[in-house]
């Protein structure tokens, strides 16, 4: 109980103390054993009490760990380092790093890493001049201490191995840790030059952890033969009462030039450390070369000529044993001891352009179904070349997907440069990522027009929506979709596609792409639209004769009464107008009867330009009248035209009549007449008035469909008969208040029957 009241009144005391700020840090130099600089410094905690003088650490430290006093205390340690640090920086003489002592306790704390990280921001102290000290005791937690040393080391700051050779799994440490120096304990530097057992621990720390890359730092260091053993074994930095107790800081900078005078005053000369510094470092850069050429994944050789041979002089690396081969199969040996004649043959000729000063001289080899890359470069001295060093390294996964992507473009390309079918290849934002060659013949533009973008650009606005919608359930639910949609054409039009859109999936069946297949339908579309409107022709084109002939029996008589009539008035006002409607609709019966009957019997060849002059004059007046501009372009040399003269002017003139009513106020129409390929001739007609809506140009040609209010259709209807009769076609094209174009095809030289 005594025991147990005296640590709780310490702890009383040691936080009061704290409150009262008599808690101070110390500093004890860092060494350098060859130059004597003062490299660091260590902080020590030092208890001054007023009534009993300095505490030290013994006395205190373990009844902080007990109570867990040490977590604030270690908190306040490091951020007092740190300031003192940062103080330094500003001066010229000063330590280059702060070291500073963890214990178990602040490791295991929950948020560690970031008290630490703050403390930094806090203090504005870089991360590389802080070193942390971890002992072997806290590391007997595999799991947890690891992690937190990983992630301190992930802030900058370096760590160091504290009391190396006292615990048990050392080396282990070593191996998976990212330490960056070891400190050798001082039980094994106090008896390191008077005791043979300890002096060879020593050596081995030293040695081993040159090996490894990392500083050796040896603690304890109180004699000149502890510092000259140290200095002889290539030890980096000392620490010890050999060159200053733990100072405060303003004695540390008064004695700062003294401390740095012990190396040079009391070790070995600086010359002779260094010297012996430089062998060791030049045979450790030796065994390093030849360790990297060994463990490096390609292989290196080298030859001179010797003899008016070849004869290699190194060879070493992982590739060599994959090809069968060893060191003493290669060295000192020339091409034909390990290769065959073939081999010799192929390779002897690089091997001269090298050893001839050409340089990166490469070749391609094959060994034991190793292929591989090799490259040469001569060595010169005193400008001639004396040895040539090579590389190779292993291709064969190269040469491998080579050759498999190489038949597979080969496959891929027979079928995408040979399809008249878009082929598409698409990724998850619908951007298009592939266009084959056919882009170019079905759409105009080049693939590369089309790759990069999103594939709505170039789509019909109103199939934007609906595909995206397709497309978006073909990607979520990984199955196809089949669809059609518009694409626009360079020269302006529409063609229609039927596609196919198949999602790609990667090995963890996630979504890569979607390949579309699309296919032209715009001729399948004309077809099936010629047809449609083909079968009502047939169906109506009777119904109309029976119908006219009926009313125009009937008619005959009235009309021969009326005309009776006519001489036995005097104000024949009404009986004129009821004549003149008669008429009418005699005209009307007339349309009914040629609609059915159209023969094309008057068929010859006819110069096209010339009919249209004849058109022309009847239609100029009505031009007149509505301030219309007729412009005419007519390309030069065109073919006569094999048809039927009177019933192309009905249609010219039709066309022309719907152009004028459209414009009511005037304006401009165009005709062109041109070639279309080397079978057709094509007539424009393009007028600038008010537009037909799609939904209404679809209908134009069914039976008893007029774009105009009161209009029957014939006109039309009977114009697109007759244009089929003469083996052509009408398109139709209009943008709404933006003007209609007529676009008539005929064949040249058809003769009808």
């Amino acid at each position: 109980m005594e025991g147990i009241d005296e640590a709780m009144q310490l702890e009383k005391e040691m936080i009061k103390a704290m409150e009262r700020k008599e808690f101070c840090l110390f500093y004890q130099p860092k060494v350098d054993l060859v130059s004597g600089k003062m490299m660091g410094v260590e902080a020590l905690v030092r208890w001054i009490r007023p009534e009993k003088g300095i505490i030290p650490p013994i006395k205190f430290i373990p009844a902080a760990e007990e109570s867990g006093f040490i977590i604030p205390l270690g908190e306040w340690i490091l951020r007092t380092a740190c300031f003192q640090m940062k103080d330094w920086l500003n001066i010229e003489n000063k330590p280059q790093y702060m070291s500073v002592n963890l214990s178990a306790r602040q490791i295991y704390q929950p948020d560690f890493v970031n008290q630490v990280k703050h403390i930094l921001i806090e203090t504005n102290l870089a991360p590389e001049y802080l070193v942390l000290e971890i002992t072997e005791g806290i590391m007997l937690d595999t799991f947890h201490a690891p992690k937190v040393i990983r992630e301190l080391k992930n802030l900058g700051v370096r760590i160091s191995l504290d009391d190396f050779g006292t615990g048990f799994n050392s080396m282990q440490y070593l191996q998976e840790l990212p330490f960056d120096n070891i400190k050798i304990d001082q039980s094994f530097v106090r008896n390191c030059d008077t005791d043979l057992n300890n002096g060879t621990i020593v050596k081995s720390i030293i040695e081993m952890a040159h090996q490894l890359k990392m500083d050796v730092v040896a603690e304890g260091i109180e004699t000149e033969g502890q510092l000259i053993f140290l200095q002889q074994n290539l030890c980096n930095i000392g620490q010890g009462y050999l060159f200053s107790k733990p100072l405060h800081p303003d004695e540390l900078m008064h004695d700062f030039r003294s401390i740095e005078k012990v190396v040079n005053h009391k070790g070995i000369p600086h010359e002779v450390t260094r010297q012996k510094l430089n062998i060791e470092m030049l045979g450790n850069a030796h065994q390093d070369l030849i360790d990297t050429i060994r463990l490096q994944q390609g292989m290196i050789f080298k030859f001179k000529k010797i003899a008016g041979k070849f004869i290699h002089t190194l060879c070493d690396g992982k590739l060599l044993s994959q090809v069968k081969l060893t060191p003493e199969h290669v060295v000192g040996k020339e091409l034909s001891d390990f290769l065959s004649p073939e081999d010799v043959e192929n390779k002897i000729s690089y091997y001269h352009r090298a050893w001839n000063g050409e340089e990166n001289v490469t070749f391609e080899g094959e060994l034991f179904g190793i292929h591989y890359l090799a490259s040469l470069s001569p060595i010169r001295r005193g400008g001639e070349v004396t040895e040539v060093i090579g590389s190779c390294i292993d291709i064969s996964e190269q040469k491998r997907i080579e050759e498999a992507l190489r038949l597979k473009e080969s496959q891929y390309r027979i079928i995408t440069e040979n399809t008249q079918d878009l082929i598409r290849v698409i990724d998850q934002n619908f951007k298009l990522e592939y266009a084959s060659p056919s882009h170019e013949f079905v759409l105009g533009a080049p693939p590369e027009a089309y790759e990069g973008q999103l594939i709505f650009d170039m789509m019909h606005p109103d199939d934007c929506d609906r595909i995206k919608k397709l497309y978006t359930v073909a990607a979520l639910t990984k199955t196809p979709v089949q669809t059609e949609f518009r694409l626009k054409h360079t020269d302006g039009g529409w063609v229609e596609f039927e596609d196919r859109a198949n999602p790609v999936l990667d090995a963890d069946n996630r979504l890569k792409h979607l390949v579309i297949v699309a296919r032209d339908i715009s001729e399948r579309k004309k077809a099936e639209e010629f047809i449609r409107k083909a079968d009502k022709l047939s169906v109506i084109g009777p119904l109309a004769t029976s119908i006219a002939h009926e009313i125009r029996n009937p008619l005959t008589t009235i009309k021969g009464f009326v005309q009776l009539l006519q001489n036995e008035v005097e104000k024949p006002f009404y009986i004129n107008t009821m004549l003149n409607e008669i008429d009418r609709i005699e005209e009307f019966i007339s349309e009914f009867l040629s609609f059915n009957h159209q023969p094309i019997n008057q068929m010859k060849k006819s110069d096209l330009s010339d009919l249209f002059q004849q058109v022309l004059m009847i239609i100029q007046p009505r031009l007149t009248m509505y301030n219309i501009k007729m412009e005419q372009e007519f390309e030069f040399n065109l073919p006569q035209l094999y048809c039927d003269e009177g019933q192309i002017k009905r249609v010219f003139l039709q066309i022309l009549q719907n152009a004028i009513e459209a414009m009511p106020n005037g304006g401009r129409i165009q005709v062109k007449i041109a070639r279309k390929g080397i079978n057709h001739l094509k007539i424009s007609f393009i007028d600038q008035g008010m537009g037909i809506t799609e939904e209404r140009i679809r209908k134009i040609g069914e039976p008893f469909y007029s774009t105009k209010e009161k209009g029957t259709g014939l006109g039309l209807m009977i114009s697109h008969k007759v244009i089929k009769e003469h083996g052509g076609w009408i398109d139709i094209h209009s943008v709404v208040n933006n003007g209609t174009t007529v676009d008539i095809f005929l064949p040249i030289n058809q003769e009808m029957v």
